[in-house]
C-alpha cells in the first residue's frame, strides 16, 4: 500500500466536505504522483516530532482551478480513518523535509 505523510499546519491543507469526505490541498505534486497515491494513506502532521492529526485513504485528486488560492495545485480527496490518526511520522526526516516521500509498504 502507498502512504505519504506530510507537515501541514495550514487550515487551507484540510476542508470538510461531506464528513467523513475531506479535501487536503494545495500540494506540489505532479499529477502521475497523485494518482500513485490513489488508494493510498494519507498522514497529516503538525511537526514531524508529533503523530499525525488527521489520516485517512486517498480516494481521488484534482486540480486547482482559476479562483482558488493557488490554481493548477493538486487537492486530495480523502475518507478520513481514525486508525490513520496517532501515527508517527515515517519517510525523509531531513529539517527542511515538509513530506517523507511517496512510501510503499
Amino acid at each position: 500500500m502507498t502512504k505519504i505523510h506530510m507537515i501541514s499546519r495550514n487550515p487551507l491543507h484540510l476542508t470538510a466536505l461531506t464528513p467523513p469526505v475531506h479535501e487536503s490541498g494545495f500540494w506540489t505534486f505532479y499529477e502521475a504522483e497523485a494518482n500513485k497515491l490513489v488508494n493510498g494513506k494519507l498522514y497529516l502532521h503538525k511537526t514531524k516530532a508529533e503523530p499525525s492529526y488527521f489520516g485517512g485513504t486517498i480516494i481521488g485528486y484534482r486540480l486547482a482551478e482559476a479562483g482558488e488560492p493557488y490554481p493548477g495545485k493538486i487537492l486530495f480527496k480523502v475518507s478520513e480513518e481514525e486508525a490513520c490518526k496517532g501515527i508517527g511520522w515515517e519517510g525523509d526526516k531531513h529539517p527542511m523535509a515538509w513530506m517523507g516521500g511517496i512510501l510503499d509498504d
